[in-house]
């Protein structure tokens, strides 16, 4: 058995690898990396970001279901992360939704702009199978969006609803998923 295939395991891997992502946040102490700003700015972006949220992950399930490079997407993350339960989808879509946000678009983006930091944002999401390319562009569009959000909104919190929201859902997604015969392929 593939040891990322045990849920123990996945949880402690994201641990490793986002734990000093949020140490940056505290130890580089870029200017307003977890500041909320003004309060009713910061609300609309609150506001702003649950609803593209909602419309991104809708996106995510269509295209899981509709087109085949969303399929295998849906269906390697599955075999990869093997089976979830509610607790560990948590500390996953909190672990790498706020470290990923801190480093990125707290740490990175205030020095390098939007780009660049959507760019690297978008590197750190490169497939390990070329099929899966997509996810990267994915990953560049929404590190985009990301960016946007917390410049717009003057705050990191925004970014941090967003991405936690689209990978707490579409981990559920996942979970709740029953294999399909032959993996990555639709079996009518």
């Amino acid at each position: 058995m593939n040891p990322l295939q045990s849920p123990p395991s996945v949880v402690r891997m994201a641990v490793i690898f986002y734990v000093p992502m949020i140490a940056s946040g505290w130890f580089i102490r870029p200017p307003g990396v977890l500041g909320g700003g003004e309060w009713r700015l910061l609300g609309w972006g609150l506001l702003a970001s649950l609803a593209l949220s909602g419309v991104v992950i809708a996106f995510s399930r269509v295209a899981a279901r509709k087109s085949a490079w969303g399929r295998s997407l849906h269906d390697e993350f599955r075999t990869v992360l093997g089976p979830l339960d509610s607790g560990r989808i948590l500390a996953l879509a909190l672990l790498s939704g706020f470290g990923e946000e801190v480093l990125f678009r707290g740490v990175l983006l205030p020095r390098m702009g939007i780009f660049l930091s959507a760019l690297l944002f978008a590197a750190l999401h490169f497939p390990f199978k070329r099929s899966l390319i997509p996810w990267t562009g994915f990953a560049l569009v929404l590190g985009l969006v990301l960016g946007g959000l917390t410049e717009y909104f003057q705050s990191l919190w925004p970014a941090i609803v967003l991405h936690f929201a689209i990978n707490f859902f579409n981990l559920h997604d996942l979970a709740s998923d029953l294999p399909r015969a032959g993996h990555g392929k639709d079996t009518g």
